[in-house]
């Protein structure tokens, strides 16, 4: 059927129940997208039914036909999502602890089959190839940088560079990461 989760969406907006249907065909692909973010699966969980809160509660703004604006529509809501956990995430974790809250657990079965279903063995082997590719300069800044966690000054002290030759040197890094990254599927869809 032609463009059936933009006419769920749209139907959402009379009959709130035609929203489970946007659901059942966006709620695995949302969490996949979490997960390979956040290597969280608690965290992807949260961040999964909150953007599905947020949909539902705006489904009548959606004035797209297609189901790529359906699609691009529900995925600019998750990038919002993820946006505000990493600008108040740390905050609300902070109180969530101090009040002493306890969140349900995700079973050892069930976390399996997340990680399983956002592919992030494959992922994980894919990056550390990718890493090995790196020129050693970039390699390296992205070592100190985002393994070892050091600033931007430390990586630059480490390496005898300027704080801007180290940034740019980072960001070439992971700029290259993502494309070998993404390049393997750009072939796959070429084929």
């Amino acid at each position: 059927m032609a463009h059936r989760l933009s006419r769920s969406l749209r139907d959402a907006g009379r009959t709130p129940s035609a929203f489970s249907g946007v659901y059942e065909a966006k709620a695995r692909e949302i969490l996949v997208f979490f997960v390979r973010r956040t290597f969280d699966v608690e965290l992807a969980r949260d961040l999964t039914a909150e953007t599905f809160a947020q949909a539902f509660e705006h489904r009548r703004s959606f004035r797209g036909r297609t189901d790529a604006e359906a699609s691009a529509w529900l995925y600019t809501i998750a990038a919002r999502q993820l946006s505000r956990y990493v600008r108040k995430g740390v905050v609300r974790r902070k109180a969530v602890e101090r009040l002493g809250i306890e969140l349900p657990a995700v079973s050892c079965d069930e976390q399996q089959r997340i990680v399983e279903l956002a592919g992030l063995a494959d992922l994980r082997g894919a990056v550390a190839e990718a890493f090995r590719a790196l020129p050693a300069e970039q390699r390296e800044a992205l070592r100190l940088r985002v393994v070892e966690e050091h600033s931007y000054a430390d990586v630059a002290a480490d390496l005898g560079v300027s704080e801007q030759t180290a940034r740019a040197r980072v960001s070439r890094g992971l700029r290259r990461i993502a494309d070998l990254i993404d390049a393997p599927k750009t072939l796959e869809a070429g084929a």
